[in-house]
Order: C-alpha cells, then sequence, then structure tokens
C-alpha cells in the first residue's frame, strides 16, 4: 500500500512541470517548449511559439506576445495585474502592439 501512494505522489508531482514565464537556461528545463533568452528575458522565460490570432495557442494566463521570441515571431508570455504577478526582476506591463500587460524583462520588449 506506501508503494502504491508513493508511486501516486510522485506522479502528481511530476505532473507539475514549468509554466510560461519559468526561469531557464535551454529549451529542456521548459519542457522541450522554447526558452526565450534575450535582453527583455533575463534569467531565460519559459515560453512556446504561438498564433497571434488565435489565443487558444497560448496556455491559461498566457498571451500570444507578437514580438516574443524575436522579431515578427510570436511566443506566449505571462499576463499580470500587477507586478506582484510577475516574478523578480520583471515587470508587469503592456508591451508594444498586445492590448494585455505581461511579465516582461525591465527592458520590455
Amino acid at each position: 500500500m506506501r508503494i502504491l501512494l508513493a508511486a501516486a505522489g510522485l506522479a502528481a508531482f511530476s505532473a507539475c512541470g514549468p509554466t510560461i514565464g519559468d526561469p531557464c537556461t535551454t529549451a529542456a528545463e521548459c519542457g522541450n517548449q522554447v526558452c526565450v533568452n534575450q535582453d527583455y528575458t533575463p534569467g531565460g522565460y519559459c515560453s512556446r511559439q504561438c498564433t497571434l490570432a488565435d489565443e487558444r495557442s497560448c496556455p491559461s494566463g498566457s498571451t500570444c506576445v507578437k514580438d516574443g521570441l524575436a522579431k515578427d515571431n510570436p511566443a506566449c508570455f505571462r499576463l499580470c495585474r500587477s507586478q506582484a504577478d510577475c516574478r523578480l526582476g520583471y515587470v508587469c506591463k503592456s508591451v508594444k502592439d498586445n492590448p494585455q500587460p505581461v511579465c516582461v524583462g525591465p527592458s520590455g520588449i
């Protein structure tokens, strides 16, 4: 019985993976999605490519940003309402061509 409980606990723990906006240095740390390493993503930023007109292309709590990966190469960024929604070193701000504020490095996109 203990083995079954331990296995269930391990399975539940492993189901929790990286989310949009988590720090990273490689894609492997992002569940083999994308690790954005730009001036506007200090410490790396787990993300994934998306389609601008399709909000379903980003997970809940994130939105597709036009120049997220590079110029004209969109990626998902974490939505925010206040600074408290962003990780340390990031700011909650509106970025070019995006109506909703997202968590991004201080230099912005």
